[in-house]
C-alpha cells in the first residue's frame, strides 16, 4: 500500500481511533472484502473498522469510496460541554477527542481520535492524509494515518523548533532562529540535523516531485540536496527582487508559504486583513521567477493555519475549482477564496460537542480523496 505521495506506509503501531471495540462481533476475515464492497459512506467505513480491529489488514483499498468523499476538518470534540477550551486542551483531559467534520453536510462522523496532546503545540500540521501531534509528556511527535489507523512515533527533535512540516514521507523541523534543518523519515525514526550555512533562516520547506525546495524570507527559491554528513548543499534558483512580488509582500499579513500544484512549486501569500484573500504565484523555471496566476487548471489548494496542506483535483466532490480553502481554527470554520473572481466566503463549523473557539484550537484538514491512491 503506498501513501498518496508515493512513499511507503506508516509503521502499524498504535491505532488512531479511540472508538474501535477490540471485543466487537466476530466477522470472518474472508468476508470483509465482500462487506466493504457495499460501503457507501465514511460512517460505514469507520463502523466496519471499529467492529473488526483484528482484521484491519484485510480491509480492501476502498479507492472508489474514498475518491468520492469531500474534504473534512479534524476538529476538537468534548464530552463535557461545561469545560472551556483551555481546560479541554490540558494534557490528559478525558473529555477531549478529535472528530471528523463533513464540510458540505455540516455534520460529524462517528470517528473519534484520542491522541496525546500538548496545549502549547498540539495538533501541528496535516498533509491531508496524515496528521502530526506532539505528546506533551515526552515531546515525541506522533504522525497518524487517519484511515489506516497506523501511527509513527518519532523521538523528540534534538533542537528547539518553530514548526513542523510534513512532506514527501519526511517530517521537517526547522531549528528556531538557526540555519539548521532537522529532518526525520517516517520509517526510520531517527532525526538528522543539517546546516545550510550562510543563507538567512529558510522560511519553508517542501518536497515537490521528488526534489527538496526551500523558501527564503524574501521569497527566493532554493533547491536543496538531501542531507549528507550533516551538511546540505543549496542552489539559488531565483525569485527575489521582483517588483510585482515585492508589492505583494508589502500586502502580506501572515507570511507566505511554499506549496505545490501539478508537480511544480507554488508560492501562496495571504493578503486579506479581514476576510482571507490570497495571491498565488507559479514557479517559471525558464525565467527563474515567480509568476502570478489566477488559474490552477481546475485544481484547488488547501491551507492550514500557517502552512500548505495539499493540492486536489480537478473533479473532487464538494469543492470549487481554482480556489484556496483555508482552515480558520481561531473562529472554528473555514474559508473559500476564488482566484478567478476574488470573492471570499467564510463558513462556521457548528456541531454537538463543539468546545468553543480560540487561538490554540486544534483543527486541520483531512482530504479522503488523497487516500484513493492506496
Amino acid at each position: 500500500m503506498a501513501a498518496h505521495d508515493g512513499s511507503p506506509d506508516l509503521p502499524a503501531n498504535a491505532p488512531v481511533d479511540g472508538d474501535a471495540d477490540a471485543g466487537g462481533p466476530y466477522i470472518p476475515a474472508e468476508l470483509i472484502p465482500d462487506i466493504a464492497k457495499h460501503l457507501t459512506s465514511l460512517h460505514d467505513f469507520f463502523a466496519l473498522r471499529a467492529g473488526c480491529r483484528a482484521y484491519r489488514a484485510a480491509l480492501p483499498k476502498c479507492r472508489a469510496l474514498l475518491a468520492l468523499q469531500p474534504p473534512h476538518l479534524l476538529v476538537p470534540h468534548t464530552a463535557d460541554p461545561s469545560l472551556p477550551l483551555f481546560k479541554l486542551l490540558e494534557p490528559g483531559c478525558a473529555a477531549f477527542s478529535l472528530a471528523l467534520f463533513h464540510t458540505p453536510d455540516r455534520r460529524l462522523l462517528r470517528f473519534r481520535a484520542r491522541l496525546p496532546f500538548s496545549r502549547d503545540v498540539g495538533v501541528l500540521t496535516s498533509d491531508g492524509a496524515r496528521v502530526a501531534a506532539v505528546d506533551g509528556a515526552t515531546g515525541e511527535i506522533l504522525v497518524n494515518d487517519i484511515f489506516s489507523g497506523a501511527q509513527a512515533r518519532l523521538p523528540k527533535p534534538p533542537l528547539a523548533y518553530s514548526r513542523l512540516i510534513l512532506s514527501g514521507g519526511y517530517v521537517f523541523a526547522p531549528a528556531m532562529d538557526r540555519t539548521e534543518i532537522q529532518y526525520c523519515s517516517l520509517w526510520y525514526a531517527h532525526w538528522g540535523v543539517a546546516s545550510y550555512g550562510g543563507y538567512s533562516e529558510i522560511h519553508d520547506w517542501r518536497i515537490v516531485n521528488g526534489a527538496l525546495y526551500g523558501l527564503l524570507p524574501s521569497c527566493g527559491l532554493v533547491m536543496a540536496s538531501l542531507p549528507k554528513d550533516n551538511t546540505m548543499e543549496l542552489w539559488m534558483l531565483g525569485g527575489e527582487f521582483d517588483e510585482d512580488l515585492e508589492e505583494t509582500l508589502k500586502e502580506t499579513v501572515s507570511g507566505s508559504v511554499l506549496g505545490e500544484c501539478g508537480g511544480q512549486p507554488l508560492l501562496i501569500c495571504k493578503v486579506g486583513r479581514i476576510d482571507p484573500e490570497y495571491k498565488v504565484f507559479l514557479w517559471d523555471a525558464n525565467e527563474c521567477k515567480w509568476v502570478r496566476t489566477m488559474s490552477l487548471g481546475g485544481r484547488t489548494l488547501f491551507i492550514g493555519y500557517d502552512d500548505f496542506v495539499a493540492c486536489l483535483g480537478p473533479d473532487v466532490p464538494g469543492i470549487r475549482p481554482d480556489c484556496v480553502y483555508g482552515s480558520l481554527p481561531w473562529s472554528g470554520g473555514w474559508s473559500e477564496y476564488s482566484l478567478v473572481d476574488g470573492t471570499c466566503k467564510c463558513f462556521t463549523a457548528q456541531y454537538p460537542g463543539e468546545p468553543g473557539v480560540g487561538f490554540r484550537r486544534p483543527q486541520v484538514w483531512v482530504l479522503p480523496s488523497l487516500f484513493c491512491n492506496y
